[in-house]
């Protein structure tokens, strides 16, 4: 399941549009904006910095299991 999440593009500029979109059809529906950046915004800004932190995570885990002298 985590392999099939990392491998989800998302950018900023991604969640930026799907908020505005989200906002607008709240509001326009329920008269309420607010509620594209609760249920659509928030969500998708802790996934992006998830898959960041697990983008780093693992790249740190293989330079530590990398290594440089063959001969250690």
């Amino acid at each position: 399941m985590r392999e099939k999440l990392l491998n989800i593009k998302l950018n900023l500029f991604v969640i930026i549009i799907l908020t505005i979109i989200a906002g607008m059809a709240g509001h326009y529906y329920l008269d309420n904006r607010w509620l594209g950046l609760i249920f659509v915004g928030l969500p998708l800004c802790a996934f992006y910095c998830w898959q960041q932190y697990a983008k780093i995570d693992e790249a740190n885990k293989k330079i530590k299991t990398k290594h440089k002298n063959k001969y250690r």
